[in-house]
C-alpha cells in the first residue's frame, strides 16, 4: 500500500481512525511503502516549524520501516500524463503535482494509495483508494 501524507499526518494526530488502519495493516503484513514526494511534503512542516528538530524526528519515527519508493521516470511521466488528463478535462477536479506523483506511484507498483484524502484520488482511473 502506498500511504499519503495525509494518512501520516492523520497517524502523527493520533487519529483513531488512521491508527486503526495502519494496525489493520501491520496485522495483514501489507507491504507498506511511501513515495519520496510524501518525504517532501512532511518536511515541509519541518521548514515552517519553530521546532524543527523535533518535528524531523517525529516524522523519520513515522517513517521508520516503511521503504521510500523514488521518483523513477516512469513514475514521473505516468504523474505528468495523469495531471494533464485532469487538466484537460472538463469532469476531472484539477490534481496538482504531488498528489498525480502519488497516484502514479501507486498505479506502477499496482497498489492501493491509503489516504484521509479520498476525494484527492477518487477521480484517478483505475486507482484503488483505501480510506480509514
Amino acid at each position: 500500500m502506498i500511504l499519503d501524507t495525509g494518512f501520516l499526518v492523520a497517524l502523527d494526530g493520533d487519529d483513531p481512525d488512521a491508527e486503526e488502519t495502519a494496525r489493520e495493516l501491520e496485522a495483514r503484513d501489507v507491504p507498506l511503502r511511501v513515495p519520496t514526494i510524501v518525504v517532501q511534503e512532511l518536511y515541509v512542516a519541518v521548514g515552517l516549524g519553530s521546532e524543527s528538530a523535533k518535528n524531523a524526528r517525529k516524522f523519520e519515527s513515522l517513517l521508520e520501516n516503511k521503504p521510500v519508493v523514488p521518483l523513477t521516470d516512469q513514475i514521473a511521466r505516468r504523474a505528468g500524463v495523469i495531471e494533464g488528463q485532469h487538466i484537460a478535462s472538463d469532469t476531472l477536479p484539477e490534481l496538482g503535482p504531488a498528489d498525480a506523483v502519488v497516484a502514479a506511484t501507486a498505479l506502477q507498483l499496482n497498489e492501493a494509495v491509503v489516504t484521509n484524502d479520498v476525494s484527492d484520488f477518487e477521480t484517478v482511473e483505475s486507482l484503488d483508494v483505501v480510506t480509514p
